[in-house]
This record gives structure tokens, C-alpha cells and sequence, in this order.
């Protein structure tokens, strides 16, 4: 799981009593297992949502079931699946080799090879994640903005996704190893604080602000359809209702992934040994570190079915938009509704490129 606590045990002659460290080693045991079999699920499970298939299209983040779709939120998109799968591998692979024992010893005299292992893949893990939590509220603005006939500045949009968690992530190692490899167990709680909050502020972020925007992108892809046709029928309801439950469920899932991980740096910062050895010691907190291997992990392939969506084959028709059934229309820019306007199959109005929320085209510059 992404726990910014973990960091501190890359520290090296740690101030831990022997039966302790046992205890959280074979605590460890059973969440690296689980944590190993959620991310294999997870990453084989969005290998075969984003494969390409023999359907007219042979690109990857292409599909005829998929709404709110086009060149601004598609890259958008491919960020937030990469940066997924990339935390959900350093998941796996730090899982792994602390499944055979290869833990940092917190005995030694200096750095070894599993002590910059530690290092790495915890650094790794905490750093996709932001980006996941930052690019989920570049999404969101980026709906709203588009639904209004705007679009992001694409190096604001790097700027949030990318160097904004980078920013995070190296400030919580300095705050953790500034005063040393030998030192960074003596956390005192304020800076125990700091390192959660640095992590876990994106999260809160996200919570709060993502259901606002989506809102507001809601009325806006109203506006614009009343705008366009003129009239708001059933049609063009169903569609409204569509983009409503896409925007529902994104929020669903990223609730649902990561408020495991607030309650467990609650019950961990009020825990008496969260400053020192972050082993937890009551059942509470063990079930929220349970909670947390399996829920994270599922954070890269839930995101990926609902940004993405399902498949389309001949043996695969489902659709969790099947209300709209809205879909991709092209790959030169322009999306729209089906292509063919899906008159005969729910009466959805013709959509085109000059309805902005639908096919989030980017706009041309002169």
C-alpha cells in the first residue's frame, strides 16, 4: 500500500526492540501477500481493457464505448492509467522482495543494497500515486473548462501532474532523512505530521474540490446541449444523465480507494508509536493497512474502467454507460455520438465537434 510512513524504515541502526520488529515482519507477511495478488489482478485486468482490438481502431485509449472523449481529456487520460500502472508496479516489486525477507536490516552500520532498495521503490510508489491525485483534479478542471468552451493551458497541466508531486514527494524526504539514515527513526510527531500531510493533502484536495467542479461541468454540458439543439428532450436528458454518472462514479472509486488511507494516518498519528517505528499495534489500524493493500493496488484498473471503459468485441457488448451509449468518433481530433448519431438505437440527437463537452475538441488556433 502507499503509506508515507514506510519511508522510515530505509533508516538504518533503527531504535527498535527485537520483538517488535518481528511483530510488524509478520504483520508485514500477510499484507505483502495481499498486496501482491490485488496488484497482479489490477495490472492484468487493465492490460486487457486498454489492448487493442480488431474494431477500425489501432491505437491504444481508443473505444467506441467510452463518453467525454477527444484529444484535451485523452491525454489526460493516458496520464492518469500510466501513472496507476507505474505506483501499482513499484507495489508489486517492493511486495515481492519483502515477501522473501530482503527488509532493510535496521542493525546495520551503513547503507546496503536493500536499504536503497527501500528507498527507491517507496520514493517510486509515493510519487505515481500524487501524480494520480493531481491528475484526477486536472481532469475535472479540464471538464469544466472544456464544457465551457475553454481548454487548459497544457503547461499548467504538466506543471500540477508532474512537478507538483515531485515538489511533495522530495520534501517529504528531506523532512524524513535530513539529519541522517541513522536519525530518520527519532521522527518526533510534528514532523511525523508533515511527511502525512505533504502525501496525504492531495487526497483531501481531490475529496473536496472534484465534486464542485464535476457539478458545475454538469449544468455547463446542459447548457451547451440546450444550446445546440435548442430543445432538451428526453434525448438529450439521457445524455446529461450519462456524463452525471461517469462523473459519480469516478468519485465513487477514488473515495472508495483512498479513504482507507486518511483513517489509517489518523489512527497512526494518534498512536503512541506512529512517530517511531510505524508499526501498528492495535487491530484498528492493522485493518486499515489491510485496507489499504487492496484497495490501492484496485485504484489503477477501477480508474481505468470508468476513464476508460469497457471493451468492445463481438464477445464483449457491455457498456457501463449503455444509458448513451456514446462513443468515440474519430482519431484526427473531433469525437461524436456513435458516428452515426445512434438515432436508431436510443434517440440520441446527432452530436457533432461543435458541442464542446461531447467531443472536447481542441480548439483550433489561427
Amino acid at each position: 500500500m502507499a503509506s508515507p510512513g514506510f519511508l522510515s524504515k530505509c533508516c538504518i541502526a533503527a531504535n527498535v526492540s527485537n520483538s517488535t520488529e518481528l511483530e510488524g515482519r509478520k504483520i508485514g507477511e500477510v499484507i505483502n501477500i495481499l498486496s501482491i495478488v490485488f496488484c497482479s489482478i489490477s495490472l492484468s485486468s487493465v492490460l486487457f481493457l486498454v489492448w487493442p482490438r480488431k474494431e477500425g481502431n489501432s491505437e491504444v485509449f481508443q473505444s467506441k464505448n467510452r463518453i467525454l472523449v477527444g484529444p484535451n481529456l485523452n491525454s489526460i487520460i493516458k496520464s492518469l492509467v500510466a501513472v496507476n500502472v507505474l505506483a501499482v508496479i513499484g507495489l508489486l516489486v517492493r511486495s515481492a522482495v519483502w515477501l522473501d525477507h530482503a527488509f532493510p536490516d535496521t542493525k546495520k552500520k551503513c547503507m546496503d543494497a536493500n536499504h536503497y532498495f527501500c528507498l527507491v521503490s517507496n520514493m517510486w510508489i509515493l510519487f505515481f500515486f500524487t501524480c494520480n491525485h493531481f491528475w484526477h483534479l486536472v481532469y475535472a478542471i479540464e471538464a469544466y473548462m472544456v464544457s465551457n468552451n475553454k481548454e487548459l493551458n497544457t503547461g499548467l497541466k504538466v506543471f500540477v501532474g508532474w512537478f507538483i508531486p515531485i515538489f511533495l514527494t522530495a520534501s517529504a524526504a528531506v523532512v524524513v532523512y535530513y539529519q541522517g539514515f541513522n536519525l530518520c527513526f527519532s521522527l518526533t510527531t510534528p514532523k511525523s505530521y508533515i511527511v502525512y500531510i505533504l502525501f496525504l493533502c492531495p487526497v483531501v484536495i481531490v475529496m473536496l474540490a472534484n465534486p464542485i467542479i464535476f457539478y458545475q461541468a454538469g449544468k455547463s454540458a446542459k447548457r451547451a446541449l440546450i444550446w445546440h439543439y435548442g430543445r432538451y428532450t428526453s434525448s438529450e436528458r439521457k445524455l446529461v444523465d450519462a456524463i452525471h454518472t461517469k462523473f459519480y462514479l469516478i468519485l465513487v472509486i477514488y473515495f472508495l480507494c483512498w479513504i482507507p488511507n486518511l483513517v489509517n494516518a489518523g489512527l497512526l498519528l494518534r498512536s503512541k508509536s506512529a512517530a517511531s517505528s510505524f508499526i501498528p499495534d492495535d487491530n484498528s489500524i492493522l485493518a486499515f493497512f489491510i485496507l489499504m493493500a487492496v484497495s490501492n493496488p484496485l485504484q489503477a484498473v477501477l480508474a481505468a474502467l470508468v476513464f476508460w471503459g469497457l471493451p468492445n468485441t463481438n464477445q464483449l457488448r457491455l457498456n457501463i454507460f449503455s444509458q448513451s451509449e456514446v462513443g468515440y468518433g474519430s482519431s484526427s481530433g473531433s469525437s461524436i455520438i456513435n458516428r452515426s448519431g445512434l438515432s436508431a438505437h436510443s434517440g440520441l440527437s446527432t452530436g457533432s465537434e461543435s458541442e464542446p463537452l461531447i467531443s472536447y475538441r481542441q480548439k483550433t488556433m489561427f
